[in-house]
């Protein structure tokens, strides 16, 4: 392949690497050069060719017309020579570029990834004393990201204060739960307030605080504290990111980064979240979750998980649905079969929501399942107690 011409369909970090690779004449001495990992190359390689067959740029496979950087190739038509089989004439057909916007922002991910140190993996104390059971952080729609331009007297927020307050009801939380076997962070969606620059999946204008990278690496920031202080009481950690309708997008980002930098440490788990219907099994308990968007109801969430995972249902006696979405806390039991929660936000409100009437308590919650029993224990904390702490 032509990785010259492969430069004008990459992100700026895959130049960078292409650059390298053809400086140093092979994909392991660029690495080498570049001090990140080979595998992490491969996948930078990979995307940055997919990017140019999206736009209709694949000369292995004869495509050589490629479209405007606004649309992406959706079908091309190639006449051959019947005796030579040399391409003849060609055509492209091609839409705006919308449904190759997970690709872009994964692209992106690839270059912030190898910007990550490679992590260190911290050492296992074994503890013969800790009792078998899951702890589990839920965090409710952090937005991160979002800018409260007018404050309604719900407080400020903005990109620092929203990091500054979920790591510190995080690290609360982690403390109050103390050592255990397991450790579960779910997220149950809008973790970021922006899906890309200042908009929802939807195309929903918001007010942002700061560059939607911002956003992204204080993510990979909250997540990455937080794993650090989980692993020191216990002996493995899993990530669950539920995908909200405000990131579905960026939400697969940054759980790819976190993907890329854990690769190596296995007391952490990242969940893959293709799927806006997560799941975790914790011997006869069953977590799963769904951000609540897209007016989506508890039965049809109920009959997703029996119809699609009907072993993993019987093999389960407790169930339990965590969401988000509407802010406020909401709890339903159907029939015994499995109980849906919905969880408060940290966040303040911000002018949309203002206007249209929304508000709700301001916390954090954990809770700790038994392999058994299900939920024996939770644990809140408020944003009054927050501020009043850090005052």
């Amino acid at each position: 392949m032509d990785l010259e011409s492969l430069k004008q369909f990459a992100t700026e970090r895959q130049g960078q690497i292409i650059d390298a690779v053809i400086k140093h004449g092979s994909q392991a001495k660029a690495a080498t050069a570049l001090g990140i990992n080979h595998r992490g190359l491969e996948r930078t390689l990979k995307r940055a060719k997919e990017q140019a067959s999206r736009r209709g740029w694949s000369p292995s496979n004869d495509m050589t017309k490629s479209v405007p950087s606004t649309h992406v190739a959706k079908g091309i038509s190639t006449y051959y020579d019947l005796q030579t089989g040399e391409p003849l004439r060609q055509w492209v057909k091609s839409s705006l570029r919308t449904e190759s916007l997970v690709a872009d922002l994964q692209g992106v991910a690839d270059g912030l990834s190898q910007e990550l140190k490679k992590y260190k993996p911290l050492s296992l104390k074994p503890d013969k004393g800790v009792k078998e059971r899951l702890a589990t952080v839920i965090i409710g729609d952090a937005h991160i990201g979002m800018l409260v331009k007018r404050n309604y007297g719900g407080g400020d927020w903005d990109l620092s204060i929203a990091e500054k307050v979920t790591l510190q009801a995080i690290k609360q939380l982690i403390t109050n739960c103390g050592k255990g076997t397991e450790f579960l962070l779910l997220n149950v969606g809008d973790f970021l307030h922006c899906n890309t620059p200042n908009i929802t999946a939807a195309g929903t204008s918001l007010d942002s605080s700061g560059h939607w990278i911002d956003s992204v690496e204080s993510a990979v920031r909250i997540y990455r504290q937080a794993v650090d202080w989980a692993l020191e009481l216990n002996q493995t950690v899993t990530l669950l990111n539920t995908r909200g309708n405000h990131d579905e997008d960026l939400s697969m980002v940054v759980n790819s980064m976190l993907s890329v930098f854990y690769e190596d440490q296995p007391r952490v788990c990242v969940l893959n979240n293709t799927s806006k219907f997560m799941h975790y099994q914790y011997h006869r308990v069953l977590l799963t979750s769904h951000h609540g968007d897209k007016g989506i109801k508890h039965q049809r969430i109920y009959e997703y998980f029996t119809r699609n995972f009907p072993k993993l249902w019987g093999d389960t006696t407790q169930r339990y649905c965590h969401l988000g979405h509407i802010h406020h806390k909401q709890m339903l039991e159907t029939g015994g079969a499995m109980t849906f929660e919905s969880w408060n936000t940290l966040a303040a409100v911000d002018e949309y929501h203002h206007q249209a009437g929304y508000g709700s308590g301001r916390s954090m919650s954990a809770v700790i399942y038994d392999p058994v029993w299900g939920e024996i224990q939770r644990f809140r904390v408020g944003i009054t107690q927050l501020y009043d702490e850090a005052a």
